[in-house]
């Protein structure tokens, strides 16, 4: 039973980010079609993949509810200006190391995927820096949204998940050429033109984007109160 509860939740972090990405994908189609480019199903299907472990990463690590934001649930926003509890922000590497390396490990564990998926997808994230500035983005995107719903943001976090990404990406080198055949039939090959434009270059940061919206703006603030009751 838990299970399926777990299954129906996940799916829903999926079906929340829907809005923003399916006119992105249709705007992206037509315009890779334009320059004589096709997404082969194969990629479709990967792409659904890695939306699917953005959303669960974005639920693990506590993102805030736009509501939270709006309605200034947790007093923010002030007269004066934006109030953030010192003691909520962590700004000393390895602070928490005496009290157990459990939260460091989960943090790698949790960013390990990300270093993998983005360069076996799209080709342009086989360098590393590419992987390891998206990953410490992603993750600095986090943490600053945890500003918002009273939960710590901590350097820590941002170090060990940016040390997950790179991982990742060692763990994809490593099995590239095992990989090779597969990665042909899912990655995001460059066309051949001279210009490619902005929605192709940047897929991968659409994706990102696409889920955190759907988790910030949809989930949230409304799909999560109708799960409620099934989850009880």
């Amino acid at each position: 039973m838990i299970i399926l509860r777990f299954i129906i939740v996940s799916i829903t972090w999926f079906i929340s980010t829907l809005p923003f990405l399916i006119p992105y994908y249709i705007l992206l189609t037509s315009q890779s079609k334009r320059v004589g480019y096709k997404l082969s199903i194969e990629h479709t299907v990967i792409v659904c993949i890695f939306v699917y472990y953005l959303t669960a990463v974005l639920s693990f690590t506590g993102i805030p509810s736009i509501m939270d934001i709006v309605h200034n649930r947790f007093g923010i926003i002030t007269p004066k200006g934006l109030n953030f509890p010192p003691d909520e922000i962590n700004w000393i590497p390895l602070l928490w190391l005496t009290e157990g390396v459990r939260p460091y490990i989960e943090n790698i564990l949790l960013f390990i995927p990300l270093g993998l998926m983005l360069p076996f997808i799209w080709k342009k994230y086989e360098v590393l820096w590419q992987t390891a500035l998206s990953g410490m983005t992603f993750s600095l995107i986090i943490e600053v949204s945890q500003l918002f719903n009273r939960r710590i943001t901590d350097i820590d976090d941002l170090l060990m998940n940016t040390l997950g990404a790179l991982i990742g990406w060692v763990i994809f080198r490593l099995l590239q050429e095992h990989l090779a055949k597969l990665q042909e039939k899912v990655s995001a090959q460059s066309p051949p033109i001279e210009k490619i434009p902005l929605l192709l270059r940047e897929e991968a940061c659409f994706y990102l984007a696409g889920a955190f919206a759907g988790m910030c703006f949809v989930f949230y603030p409304f799909l999560r109160s109708l799960l409620y009751p099934f989850l009880m």
